[in-house]
């Protein structure tokens, strides 16, 4: 591991709270899942999950595997000396389900993957750096995949059982707690996704509802976790939860048209997961239930493609969160129509989840590219997002769970481009506070250690620290 970009990060965190004046309390962290880091997979008692089975069969294009990945599951110490030499105050790390419940299941408890996290949060608390712990990070247990995955309804109570173990566990020294990493992307791209895109991989023969199921599973047992938390735990454990939500930030030309399809997109991504949970009505959004449910009578169906809620459940998805946890990395731009200036990076209607937005996305080309990739900086977007939700859902507090960018290959290790990349968001963030009043109680860089990037391998590097 080389400490350059520790040492340009460090200072970065330096800048912002001597210049930029953030709140006291302010948490500054970096974060990593267990299966991009931890490797330790063989000879541990660790069952197999969702991800090793996508990979077995969709090697990555640099035929890496996650087996050994950062070896975080041995050298846990030494993570912990690191991020207290770089200055972080909070460490957001993720457990494996299958680490844990080798088949999903409390009848079959794994001693030596419980014995882990003990070790790891305690060597985390002993050097002052508080553990923000994901409860499940897309690593599901493959023996609950053979049984349907997010698509059984059953996954609710055995998300459940094993949430529950989880806080008796541990719940003692940790405080914070996310339910379920974003939902979105597990949803629409494992379940309504290419073969080599997300596990557990593969265009479903129903791919037009699937993906809906599977996210409305997902909501569920955040839901079903949080209310074990709120009503069996926190009143001893004086923790918080929430569930990390990843959001795009959709910009739109003044034409009305451009806004109202901005505006379903939106609900269609972030609302799809933010407005059950922080919404006064605790429902899906209503542009994207008028949406599937005239598409869904259209296409001849006797119920609509998005599922719905008992009014029980609405009363709970409203009261299962303390905090939104965020991830942000870019935004798009949307159009009613297929932009007059056409390319190759305007697209829409050519998937499912495109069909049913009704619009087009593009890439604003003003918007600086981040080594040749996917993701292009946009700051004021993480502002905007921030914005919104104090406009719309009561200020709820936020902790920026994910921001970052990987590696610009021709720049090594003097990372000028990452180094602009986090001033900037920075800023936006210090001006949401600030100027905005918006209540944001951390920032977490994405991440903490090159690490295994699901179906790009280690092709994409994202890390404070550079691993060989």
């Amino acid at each position: 591991m080389a400490p350059l970009r520790a040492i340009l990060f460090l200072f970065l965190i330096s800048a912002a709270q001597g210049f930029k004046k953030f709140p006291k309390d302010f948490q500054w962290s970096t974060s990593t899942s267990a299966f991009q880091v931890e490797g330790g997979q063989e000879g541990t008692g660790r069952g197999m999950s969702i991800w090793d089975r996508y990979i077995q069969k969709h090697p990555t294009p640099d035929n890496s595997t996650g087996k050994v990945a950062c070896d975080t599951y041995h050298k846990f110490r030494e993570d912990a000396d690191l991020l207290k030499d770089i200055g972080v105050k909070q460490y957001r790390f993720s457990i494996s389900w299958s680490r844990i419940m080798p088949t999903g299941r409390p009848n079959n408890i794994n001693a030596n993957g419980v014995r882990y996290y003990h070790n790891l949060i305690d060597s985390l608390t002993g050097k002052g750096i508080i553990p923000l712990v994901t409860l499940y990070h897309w690593d599901l247990p493959l023996a609950l995949q053979d049984r349907g995955g997010w698509l059984n309804e059953d996954i609710v109570e055995f998300f459940g059982d094993y949430v529950r173990f989880i806080f008796q566990e541990y719940g003692h020294k940790v405080k914070l707690w996310t339910t379920i990493n974003e939902a979105y992307i597990h949803a629409k791209y494992g379940y309504c996704g290419e073969p080599l895109e997300h596990a557990p991989g593969g265009l479903r023969p129903n791919c037009e509802w699937s993906m809906y199921l599977a996210a409305h599973n997902m909501l569920l047992a955040h839901s079903k976790a949080g209310n074990i938390y709120k009503k069996e735990f926190q009143p001893t454990q004086n923790g918080q939860i929430g569930m990390t939500i990843q959001a795009v930030w959709y910009e739109h030309e003044n034409s009305p048209g451009d806004k109202e399809a901005a505006a379903r997109v939106f609900d269609f991504q972030f609302n799809w997961f933010a407005q059950p949970i922080h919404g006064k009505n605790g429902d899906y959004p209503t542009r994207m239930r008028q949406r599937l449910d005239q598409l869904s009578q259209s296409e001849g169906r006797s119920i609509s493609r998005l599922p719905t809620f008992t009014s029980k459940q609405i009363e709970e998805l409203k009261n299962s969160s303390d905090f939104l946890s965020l991830n942000y990395y870019t935004s798009y731009v949307v159009t009613k129509d297929l932009p007059v200036n056409n390319t190759v990076e305007a697209w829409g209607k050519l998937t499912q989840w495109g069909r049913d937005i009704d619009a087009f996305i593009s890439i604003n080309p003003r918007w600086k590219q981040i080594a040749g990739t996917w993701l292009r900086s946009h700051p004021q977007g993480l502002r905007s997002i921030l914005n919104f939700i104090r406009e719309t859902y009561n200020n709820v507090p936020v902790y920026i769970t994910e921001n970052g960018c990987m590696d610009t290959p021709d720049e090594g290790l003097n990372d000028v481009t990452r180094i602009e990349y986090v001033r900037s968001h920075l800023e936006a963030i210090h001006e949401s506070i600030t100027n905005d009043g918006c209540d944001v109680k951390s920032y977490s860089y994405w991440s903490f250690l090159d690490n295994f990037e699901w179906a790009f391998g280690y092709h994409d590097r994202f890390g404070i620290f550079h691993v060989g």
